[in-house]
């Protein structure tokens, strides 16, 4: 594999089912699907397709700068790690690859402006890399008339697959905040403690994760004594975490990302918060545990990806990803893009095409075997089926490690067709 200097370009300037198709479709050609991830398919990679000629440009509209860009950081590594290696095994399709990046600052009115620009401008009809839930529901609406096909890798506000938001050129390969809850609340069905308080990012994701983790626990009868939601882009949680350690409760619910996560674990830690009662989050992530050092030990929570997971597909990617970035581990982010990316090669092969309205059908039930294991992409909601993982954090030779404590079926951690609750 080679490790080349990264080439995207960024932009800085100027009733489910069958009810809400209403897009062309295209016939596909018929045939077994390959249920494999990148690195483990080369014949995936030379299967040629003659319509189309040029490199297949895909949009990534993420967050370079603000709150969340080193969310948006991890995309852009992983993209163009998948860029090399897919490049250098001879293409999709017959074609090169070449990945577009726009700055999108977390900003759902930006994130309009700027995928527009990518499909307009830059010819990029196939988009991922969308960091903010609220960035991507303000996207959805316009790619039909963008001729776009938008597959999510990180979303996770639960309604973006219901009747409410969805629509036929919206796919979302990646766990969503309800799925990540289910899993944690059903590993906390044992924990003697029945009160807990929640602490979130006052916006799509952080709502989504705090009331389906309250909804989950009610159902084992277990009760949130309060629900702190904070300011987007907050810094400073002291007034919070010392509401938190107020509460009476028996440990702490936190869905926090980027910065923010950063920000409360840091302070977290100079309180003893981690001391007081244990801290338990939907995403587990190499920045959580960075932030808290070594009260990182006893954390628990899902994990939309773990480096650590023993499949033959996440090895292959970790190695080549560890040969890419030396001294690092890939986040859930770079799990999650690159697994997203696989589901859109797959789609591509089962289609012999790069054009959204024939990967429209052809996305719709895919199983893939990716870094995660087996996944289904739902064709009733577009929802793809993940495994439920939590992990906890426990002290390693070389530092702190998240270790797979259990990993629920994908089954049992997917949330009903088209809704946010489970049966």
């Amino acid at each position: 594999m080679k490790n080349d200097k990264p080439t995207a370009k960024v932009e800085s300037g100027k009733k489910i089912d069958r009810v809400f198709r209403t897009v062309t479709r295209r016939k596909v050609l018929s045939g077994g699907i390959a249920a494999t991830a990148v690195l483990a398919a080369p014949a995936f990679l030379h299967k040629t397709a003659k319509a189309a000629t040029g490199p297949i440009k895909i949009g990534l509209p993420t967050v370079v700068t603000g709150g969340y860009a080193e969310l948006g950081s991890h995309v852009i590594r992983t993209s163009k790690l998948v860029e090399s290696m897919v490049n250098g095994s001879g293409g999709i399709l017959g074609r090169q690859i070449e990945f577009v990046v726009a700055d999108t600052q977390g900003n759902p009115a930006a994130a309009v402006r700027k995928t527009q620009e990518l499909v307009e401008r830059h010819g990029c009809h196939l988009i991922t890399g969308v960091v903010v839930s609220s960035e991507a529901r303000a996207i959805m609406p316009k790619l039909k008339e963008w001729d776009t096909l938008f597959v999510s890798h990180g979303n996770g506000d639960g309604r973006l697959t219901t009747p409410q938001f969805l629509v036929p050129n919206f796919f979302r390969a990646n766990v969503s905040a309800p799925m990540g809850a289910r899993a944690l609340a059903l590993y906390l069905k044992d924990d003697p403690a029945k009160e807990y308080i929640a602490i979130g990012s006052d916006y799509a994701w952080g709502q989504s994760s705090v009331k389906a983790f309250d909804e989950q626990i009610s159902i084992l009868g277990k009760k949130l004594v309060d629900k702190v939601m904070t300011p987007v882009g907050n810094k400073d949680y002291a007034t919070y975490i010392t509401k938190v350690m107020r509460s009476g409760a028996k440990g702490c619910y936190v869905a926090l990302q980027g910065d923010e996560a950063r920000a409360f674990y840091t302070q977290a830690t100079q309180y003893g918060l981690a001391e007081k009662m244990p801290l338990y989050t939907e995403i587990v992530s190499q920045s959580n545990i960075k932030a808290l050092g070594k009260s990182a030990a006893g954390l628990v929570g899902g994990s939309r990806y773990a480096y650590t997971q023993d499949t033959p597909q996440n090895k292959a990617f970790v190695q080549a990803f560890t040969k890419a970035h030396p001294g690092q581990l890939p986040d859930w982010t770079d799990g999650e893009i690159y697994q997203a990316l696989a589901v859109l090669f797959a789609g591509m092969k089962k289609a012999n095409s790069a054009e959204p309205d024939a990967l429209v059908e052809a996305l719709e039930d895919l199983e893939v075997t990716s870094i995660k294991g087996a996944i289904k992409i739902r064709k009733c909601d577009h929802q793809g089926m993940n495994p439920g993982i939590v992990v906890k954090v426990v002290d390693g030779p070389n530092g702190a490690v998240p270790e797979i404590v259990k990993i629920y079926s994908r089954e049992v951690a997917t949330p009903d067709c088209g809704k946010t609750t489970f049966s």
